[in-house]
Parts: structure tokens; C-alpha cells; sequence
């Protein structure tokens, strides 16, 4: 190394100048030690990235066992379905929200039954003539104030239509029986049957 004082080549380990012995600036390690560290700083980064990689492989294989486990107990209970579904009827429960209109005419032919009770008053005067023997003709008048009882029924006929105009809301749930074709039961089995056995056998 050079001395930058008085120009000297000292060895490149030197810390001063052997000539001034002026103090010489710390230059880059020897190149067999820079290699040797670079080695070991190499070395260290490759073992780094072994352990995380067999880490992440780890987390990964797990990951996927527990993904194959979840899906063979979909199948599993996706096959008691459809076994289920082989011996008995499906109820669909269908809700029904509709407004119905509704117009019609109704016809009435009805005969009425009108009682009449009441009392009649009746005031007035009767003028009539009457022969007398030896008199002749004679106009005479009656006076007549009274009161008439009245009893009598009355029956009356009724024929008339009636329109009628309206709109229901039929808000309600309707069962409905659904029965799903053996085909398509064989189907589906037959589609759980061979997903189940590739995933058992990956």
C-alpha cells in the first residue's frame, strides 16, 4: 500500500508507513479473506433458503391434506344425500306472493217479503142523495173521522246483477313433492364414486 505522505510501497497489511510511519488508511481486506466471507455469507443464504423452502413445502402439504380431507367429507355427505334422496320424496316449500284481480257479476233473483202495519187515518165527508117518500130527493152529507187499521203483506220480485271487481294478494308457501329421476341419482353417484377414488389414490 502507498503512503500518501512520502509516496512509500509499504505491505499491503501495514498500518503505518514504514518509512514516516504516518498512519495509512484501512483498505480492503485481503482478497483471501474477502472470499472466505463471501463464501461463508453464500453458504448462509444458500442454508436460509433450503430451511425456508422445506418450510414452505411443509405448509403447502398440509394445506393440501387438509383440502383432500374437507372434500372426501363433501363427498361423504353429499353420497348419504343422495342415498336419501333414493328412498324418499324431496318437499319444496314454494312461496307464493301474487296479486290475484278478481271481477265477476253476480246475479240476485230474490223475491222480497214487505210487511205492512200501520194505522190509517181518514177524515172526510160523503155526500149522497136519498129519495124521501113525500120530501123527493134529498142531498145528505156523512161526515166520516176515523181510523183504519191496516194489515197486509207485500211481496216484491228482485232481479239485478252486481258487479263485482277486486284484487286479492295471495301471500302464502305451497309444498310442492319432488321426485328426482333414478337416472340422474346413478349420475351423481357415479360422479362422487370416481371423484373419491382419485382423490384417495393421488
Amino acid at each position: 500500500m502507498q503512503c500518501p505522505n512520502c509516496g512509500f510501497d509499504n505491505p499491503p497489511d501495514a498500518n503505518v508507513c514504514q518509512q514516516c510511519e504516518t498512519p495509512l488508511p484501512q483498505g480492503a481486506p485481503p482478497p483471501a479473506k474477502q472470499a472466505a466471507s463471501s463464501f461463508r455469507v453464500g453458504q448462509l443464504l444458500l442454508w436460509l433458503l433450503v430451511i425456508l423452502s422445506l418450510a414452505l413445502n411443509g405448509v403447502l402439504i398440509y394445506a393440501l391434506f387438509e383440502v383432500r380431507e374437507g372434500a372426501l367429507n363433501t363427498i361423504a355427505s353429499l353420497q348419504n344425500t343422495v342415498i336419501q334422496w333414493r328412498d324418499e320424496t324431496i318437499v319444496v316449500p314454494v312461496e307464493v306472493d301474487q296479486q290475484i284481480p278478481f271481477r265477476s257479476t253476480v246475479p240476485i233473483s230474490e223475491t222480497l217479503t214487505v210487511p205492512l202495519n200501520f194505522d190509517y187515518p181518514l177524515s172526510t165527508v160523503v155526500n149522497t142523495s136519498v129519495r124521501i117518500p113525500l120530501v123527493g130527493e134529498q142531498d145528505i152529507a156523512f161526515p166520516i173521522d176515523t181510523i183504519i187499521p191496516v194489515h197486509y203483506t207485500i211481496e216484491a220480485p228482485v232481479q239485478v246483477s252486481v258487479p263485482i271487481s277486486m284484487t286479492y294478494h295471495l301471500q302464502t308457501e305451497i309444498p310442492v313433492s319432488v321426485e328426482i329421476p333414478q337416472v340422474w341419482l346413478d349420475q351423481i353417484s357415479t360422479v362422487l364414486e370416481e371423484t373419491e377414488s382419485a382423490l384417495r389414490y393421488e
